[in-house]
């Protein structure tokens, strides 16, 4: 992909996609064009709109998140940016701009870095296909037990391999299978607690209350972890270990429910 100023051009693809619906093309077109023209909040509305029409793309994601930070809203862009990645954790682009992004955060997280273990498993584990992976292990398993029975009851080769050889062939591709399997339920688990301070700022208490102590802050742009939900108020770990209770509407998941809905 290119940039234009700051613009990340879609791919054809998309654009074709975007040709099906008048609206989705129009909206395309005002986006970029208020982009380029330094016309920011027309910009965000109608990249908002893109995505409130159901449209997924990195690119979207990343020209909207680049549009609110030069309204100078860090939270949603840094967001924005995170879903970018979520999208595609190749995309150089959306990693550059996060990672510029967060060199000026309020919150310098000592012991910990806001591009810490958790993110970099989450991304080496993405690519993984949790699903073919189960697949694979069903498969894979029984073809072992299958054979090792066979190999029992009639000693013979399989392809000129040995049916116990190739029993436990199967059984180590199970276990290959299994564990790529479990890597990406993992990565999954991790992704969907991810969230993103989109307030200025907001207080972190020891408590679910606005009575209980704060002993910290926490700022916009910085990532965090939400560990639990309890009405209003959301647990919250930082990358550096620090825990505690923010109001819920000062963060917001990277993973949106919209796509959590749709994932197996």
């Amino acid at each position: 992909m290119k940039k234009a100023s700051g613009l990340r051009l879609l791919a054809a693809g998309f654009v074709l996609a975007l040709a099906t619906s008048a609206s989705g093309a129009n909206l395309f077109e005002d986006g970029n064009t208020a982009f380029l023209a330094g016309d920011n909040a027309r910009a965000v509305a109608a990249y908002e709109a893109l995505l409130a029409e159901g449209v997924r793309s990195p690119e979207l994601e990343t020209n909207l998140g680049a549009a609110y930070l030069r309204q100078g809203r860090r939270g949603p862009a840094a967001l924005h940016f995170e879903r970018a990645l979520v999208l595609s954790p190749g995309d150089d682009d959306a990693r550059a701009d996060l990672q510029d992004l967060r060199r000026t955060n309020v919150d310098k997280l000592e012991g910990g870095d806001d591009q810490g273990p958790a993110e970099i498993f989450i991304r080496l584990l993405a690519p993984l296909p949790g699903g073919l992976a189960a697949v694979a292990l069903a498969l894979f398993w029984s073809l072992g037990w299958a054979l090792l029975a066979l190999s029992f009851a009639r000693p013979a080769r399989l392809g000129g391999v040995p049916l116990g050889a190739a029993a436990v062939a199967s059984f180590a591709l199970a276990l290959l299978a299994g564990a790529m399997a479990a890597g990406a339920a993992a990565g999954q688990a991790i992704s969907l607690k991810r969230a993103v301070v989109v307030a200025p700022s907001s207080a972190a208490r020891e408590g679910p209350s606005p009575k209980s102590a704060s002993p910290f802050e926490v700022h916009e742009g910085t990532a965090l972890s939400i560990e639990e939900q309890l009405s209003t108020y959301s647990r919250v770990k930082l990358s550096n270990g620090l825990v505690g209770w923010v109001e819920t509407a000062a963060v917001e998941r990277v993973v949106p429910q919209a796509w959590r809905a749709e994932q197996p």
